[in-house]
């Protein structure tokens, strides 16, 4: 049966994955994401980059949200103090194509920023021989789209939700 699979099946060595260390910039790990784009159809293998401190630990993972967030200059923030503090979602959009030179600008310097201050911390991880099914549930609770699996209390790969999914459903669809 399907849900017997053990997460060590699924999952994607780690030097597989594509890492950065904590101390590198914004777009250094933009460059390493769009290494792993096929250049016909412009869809990344990889959606995630992973982040690790001097000690190899895994701290967190950059989204492409994350990423694209980590550009955006704070003029445009929601949470930050501004004149345009206050504007609705259609007029920012607005705002950015009035002010596209500076908004050009202001995404360069904001990509210089360590990619710690934009990555989204690691809140669960699974073991290599625990069950697809446990990593399921335990991914949907903390609502993750990617989860490090553990070897012996060392990082030895990842799991992604879509290997999960594919796996799960296939009990369904059979």
């Amino acid at each position: 049966m399907s849900n017997a699979k053990k997460v060590r099946d699924l999952m994607v060595e780690i030097t597989e994955y594509p890492h950065i260390p904590y101390w590198m910039s914004v777009r250094d790990a933009i460059f390493l994401i769009r290494s792993t784009y096929d250049k016909a159809s412009g869809l990344g293998v990889h959606r995630m980059v992973l982040v690790f401190d001097e000690r190899y630990q895994l701290l967190g993972v950059l989204t492409l949200k994350r990423l694209l967030a980590g550009i955006e200059p704070n003029f445009l923030r929601k949470d930050e103090k501004s004149p345009y503090q206050g504007l609705a979602h259609a007029d920012y959009a607005g705002l950015a194509a009035l002010v596209e030179g500076t908004f050009s600008e202001k995404c360069k310097e904001e990509a210089k920023k360590p990619v710690s201050e934009v990555m989204i911390p690691i809140r669960a991880t699974v073991d290599v021989n625990d069950s697809v099914a446990k990593a399921a549930f335990v991914m949907l609770q903390a609502d993750v789209n990617l989860i490090p699996v553990m070897d012996d209390k060392k990082v030895g790969g990842v799991l992604r939700m879509s290997d999960v999914f594919n796996e799960l459903t296939a009990i369904v669809v059979e």
